[in-house]
């Protein structure tokens, strides 16, 4: 008999009956299981995904509310059980969602139960009801439970992880609370006390839950904020284009600070599409201060590497931080030559951005000098060289190809070509397997199946990497966030990728022959440079390029620099190919390492 005054809880339900613990015990297991299986191999199918994930929610609901009749009852327990099973029911019923709509249908769960719970926190008890969970791990839990399903629900480059890694190991983790709680209602039945977890191993565990959460939650809002800002309204379509012939000048600013003893101009011009159309093309045109010799300034036509394929990612929208990536540009501007750099079609006016597909590259860098040239201030004449690193090398090769055909008017001296991208096929094979391989192939991709009418993700892609595809297409290279920002898509696509080769299936092999660099129709000679320790493009791959070269009576000089890497190559030749051009320009002979 209680003593006066005694304020001892009313025995829960279901400690004295078997059927008390054997719910919660089954349930427990069965998350268990399923959190285990979506953790350690989720991937296998988009499918199989869906499934798993449904059924994981519907077990993760029914837990919930065999857990609330197991104990005093708890509003947030069957509330929070309740969404659960409606979510996995409508993931199971429509096993055709996207993982993105997946993500979201979870994530708004996640989401929905996390308020319940911080909620149910935060109001007091009901006197004489307890509750197995103080108010404050109760909120920690709901919080936690916000924050993952805000992370599904808004950072798509992981919603697989979020689905399959985050949601699975969740699962498993409520498994074991399950378990745990029915080994404590069997030890109840059984007519032992009860072992209850102490108060301070549940709070070291909701904490640690917490923390993970708050610490997804800031690496992405970090990722969010690493992209650059959207172009301005220089950047913004001229309409209707005015009937003028490519390289006419739309507009021109001037970059304040962007190099000493030098104007640099941020231009807007009229150029030639992928798709054969007029198109306002940005781009940049640096004219030294130093009076220009007879005969009027000569041009160095630069064309970038890779920086993203977003509209965002324009080198002439970075201001005088866009000097980072010319490489050779002190040198040029010191030799008293114009450099003209187009951003390609997209980056910088509104997309798509043509990655790699050779003609447009090459002509946006023809036209970019015929804009300099109609720049007053510039005094240039008609000589030119072109001179670009890896992307910047393929469009290199493709503005020397077309120069003869689409700018007659323009006289070609050299071609300074940087590990030019030589053959497409090898690029992906050799980039398939590696984390910067697959931002660039995912970047062409994406590129592709917005500028080739055929072409289709679909097609050669698997269903639960496209979105992560289309995710790294957006995402620019412009310092060490920004890269590491791609990081979590790519090693999501170290698990799914291709689902056919694209150089084996059509449109795409047709594609990726069509953007492969010949050196058909160049008539200048050909500087090709290479990093020996190049883990992007084969050295030997180049090599084999400027072989070709040679074999078709072009004159082809190949440099060679051990141990250099891809990202360093381009500034380790910069002072050689300066060198290279001056005697192009000067009219001395070109050297050859053609057998």
């Amino acid at each position: 008999m209680s003593a006066p005054g005694n304020t001892s809880l009313p025995p829960r339900r279901g400690t004295g009956r078997l059927t008390g613990w054997l719910p919660l015990a089954v349930l427990g297991g069965c998350c268990l299981l399923l959190g285990a299986v979506l953790t350690a191999s989720p991937f296998r199918s988009l499918t199989v995904l869906v499934w798993l994930v449904a059924a994981g929610a519907i077990v993760t609901g029914l837990g919930e509310l065999a857990r609330d009749r197991a104990g005093h009852r708890r509003p947030a327990s069957a509330a929070v059980g309740g969404l659960f099973v409606v979510a996995g029911v409508v993931a199971a019923l429509y096993p055709g969602l996207t993982v993105g709509a997946l993500a979201i249908l979870i994530g708004l769960a996640l989401l929905v139960g996390g308020l319940i719970r911080t909620v149910s926190g935060i109001r007091p008890s009901a006197p004489g009801r307890g509750g197995s969970e103080p108010r404050l791990l109760s909120m920690a839990a709901g919080v936690t439970n916000m924050l993952a399903g805000a992370l599904a629900v808004s950072w798509p480059a992981v919603t697989v992880l979020v689905l399959a890694i985050v949601f699975g190991v969740r699962t498993m983790l409520f498994g074991f609370t399950l378990i745990a709680r029915a080994r404590n209602l069997r030890r109840g039945v059984s007519g032992r006390s009860p072992r209850l977890r102490p108060r301070w191993v549940r709070a070291v565990g909701a904490a640690a839950a917490l923390a993970v959460a708050l610490a997804a939650a800031g690496i992405s809002v970090a990722v969010h904020r690493a992209a650059p800002p959207a172009t301005g309204a220089f950047y913004a379509p001229v309409t209707p284009l005015p009937a003028q012939p490519p390289g006419t000048v739309l507009r021109t600013e001037v970059i304040d600070g962007f190099h000493s003893g030098a104007t640099a101009y941020r231009v807007l011009y009229l150029s030639t599409g992928f798709d054969g159309k007029p198109a306002a093309v940005s781009g940049l045109v640096v004219i030294p201060d130093a009076e220009p010799a007879n005969g009027g300034r000569k041009i160095v036509a630069f064309t970038h590497g890779t920086v993203g394929v977003a509209s965002n990612c324009s080198p002439s929208a970075q201001g005088a931080a866009a000097t980072a990536l010319m490489e050779g540009l002190d040198q040029f501007l010191a030799a008293g030559y114009v450099v003209a750099a187009t951003d390609y079609q997209g980056l910088g006016t509104a997309g798509p951005h043509p990655y790699l597909v050779g003609t447009a590259e090459g002509r946006n860098e023809l036209d970019i000098v015929r804009a300099a040239r109609n720049i007053a201030e510039t005094k240039a004449g008609k000589d030119f060289a072109v001179w670009g690193h890896s992307q910047g090398g393929h469009a290199a090769i493709f503005t020397a190809q077309l120069a003869a055909s689409y700018a007659p008017e323009l006289h070609l001296v050299g071609v300074a070509a940087g590990a030019p991208v030589p053959n497409l096929i090898d690029l992906f094979k050799v980039n398939i397997d590696t984390t910067i391989g697959k931002v660039l192939i995912s970047m062409a991709l994406q590129s592709w199946s917005e500028v080739y009418s055929d072409a289709r993700l679909s097609q050669i892609v698997t269903p639960a990497a496209r979105p992560l595809v289309r995710k790294v297409a957006t995402y620019c290279f412009y310092g060490e966030s920004q890269i590491l920002a791609t990081v979590p898509a790519t090693i999501l696509l170290g698990y799914t990728f291709l689902s056919n080769p694209p150089w084996d299936t059509e449109p795409w092999k047709t594609i990726v022959d069509t953007n492969t660099p010949t050196g058909n129709g160049i008539d200048a000679p050909i500087l090709i440079t290479q990093g020996a320790a190049d883990p992007i493009v084969a050295p030997g791959v180049s090599q084999a390029f400027a072989e070709k070269l040679c074999a078709a009576g072009m004159t082809v000089e190949f440099k060679l620099y051990p141990g250099v890497a891809h990202v360093d190559a381009g500034f380790r030749a910069a002072t050689d190919v300066a060198a290279w051009i001056a005697d192009r320009f000067a009219g001395r002979a070109a050297g050859s390492t053609c057998a």
